[in-house]
């Protein structure tokens, strides 16, 4: 079981390294936002291009950080039926979700978003109207990068879940590692 749960941290670990990341995303974010409106409002200042990378930087940390979302247990839930069942009841239910929902889907979204960057890089794709930014395939390149954070989070819940299952004293919840 011990070798379940360092396998399940190898592969939490990349989700919360891009976790930290979009922290510093956040704080970049803040800085551009910053910029733009001071530039707007007392210089009569603005730029498309500025704009456009708000937008690309608030896209990038919310898709970014699916997969530590998901390790936290910080997604949307509707516990209606999940507060009413047993713990056993649970995990079952959290690794058929994750082996019939989670991974086929992101699995998708990663194999699909991958040729829609693809396609974006091999066209050189710019913003519409060519006042934006260039290189549109960076921001669509964020798309699989995601869906394979996620994949990997899901992964890790999974066999956690695995544990808690097998041996509901060493784990009693899945999303805590530390518990």
């Amino acid at each position: 079981m011990e070798k379940l749960l360092r396998f399940s941290d190898v592969l939490a670990w990349p989700c919360y390294q891009v976790a930290r990341l979009t922290g510093i995303l956040l704080l970049v974010l803040t800085a551009v936002i910053l910029y733009d409106v001071i530039g707007r409002k007392f210089f009569a200042t603005g730029s498309f291009k500025l704009q456009e990378l708000e937008w690309h930087l608030h896209g990038a940390i919310a898709v970014l950080s699916f997969g530590y979302a998901y390790l936290k247990d910080a997604h949307v839930r509707i516990d209606i039926i999940s507060s009413r069942i047993s713990k056993r009841a649970k995990l079952c239910m959290e690794l058929c979700a994750i082996f019939l929902f989670l991974l086929p889907f992101m699995s998708l979204l990663a194999w699909s978003g991958y040729e829609f960057a693809e396609r974006s890089f091999l066209w050189s794709e710019t913003s519409n109207g060519g006042v934006g930014l260039s290189n549109r395939w960076i921001i669509k390149s964020v798309i699989p990068l995601s869906a394979l954070l996620t994949i990997l989070g899901g992964l890790s819940v999974a066999l956690r879940c695995l544990v808690a299952f097998k041996t509901p004293e060493r784990l009693s919840n899945p999303f805590d590692r530390n518990s």
